[in-house]
């Protein structure tokens, strides 16, 4: 498979003096579909602005075999025009980026039970982040790095968020999610990153730990966050 991300990560903070990583080497390949696990504050959040391409890496260490416009990226944190209605929200987006699949993105709200005429401020916080999920698949895009896409959302849904990563998904398209839900995604994900401390991020193949394991990735994750 092809190499999308390949290098070491450095990334220091000097207003707070907090050194997130240091030389903490990662590869990234094609094809892929990752979750990114790790305990609260270790930086899965910094990894993934560095690997998105909305923070720079600290030293030129990290090689990228993909161009920014073919990555897609769902922050944590959600910055929308409150006032604006859905619709109004899809046909700006797609003002802005040509990638934007308004029709795809106007049928998955559907699925979702959102109407397209609400306004972003009277969706409940569980709905605001299925509509970011829904707007970070709509563009047509190489790799998709989505950043706790879940909390809030009720669990009713867990299989259309399933079913949309398997039906985007082909040979040329990698998924990154970070997310504490690893039991929702571990049916469809074909890699682990655990990200250990500042200098190691461990990846594993989730059916090589089933098979060798024999134990859930919910479970092994765990583990190896104990050690």
């Amino acid at each position: 498979m092809k190499t999308l991300i390949e290098g070491q990560i450095f990334k220091t903070y000097w207003d707070t003096e907090t050194t997130v990583f240091y030389d903490a080497p990662i590869q990234i390949q094609s094809g892929e579909i990752y979750i990114v696990a790790g305990r609260n504050s270790v930086g899965k959040s910094t990894l993934l602005r560095l690997l998105s391409l909305s923070e720079p890496n600290d030293q030129e260490t990290l090689k990228f075999n993909i161009e920014e416009k073919d990555i897609s990226y769902m922050p944590t944190n959600l910055n929308y025009y409150q006032y604006m209605r859905i619709k109004d929200l899809f046909h700006f987006h797609q003002s802005l980026n040509q990638r934007f699949n308004m029709v795809y993105a106007m049928e998955r709200i559907c699925d979702f039970d959102i109407r397209r005429n609400v306004k972003i401020k009277d969706l409940s916080e569980g709905k605001k982040k299925i509509l970011s999920y829904i707007m970070c698949l709509s563009i047509e895009a190489k790799l998709y790095i989505l950043d706790e896409p879940f909390p809030y959302v009720d669990l009713i849904y867990d299989e259309n968020f399933r079913k949309m990563i398997i039906n985007l998904y082909s040979e040329d398209k990698t998924f990154m999610i970070a997310t504490h839900q690893i039991n929702e995604f571990e049916k469809v994900a074909s890699k682990c990153l655990i990200v250990k401390n500042r200098s190691l991020i461990e990846s594993y193949d989730i059916e090589s730990i089933r098979t060798d394991e024999e134990i859930s990735l919910e479970e092994f994750v765990k583990e190896r966050m104990r050690i």
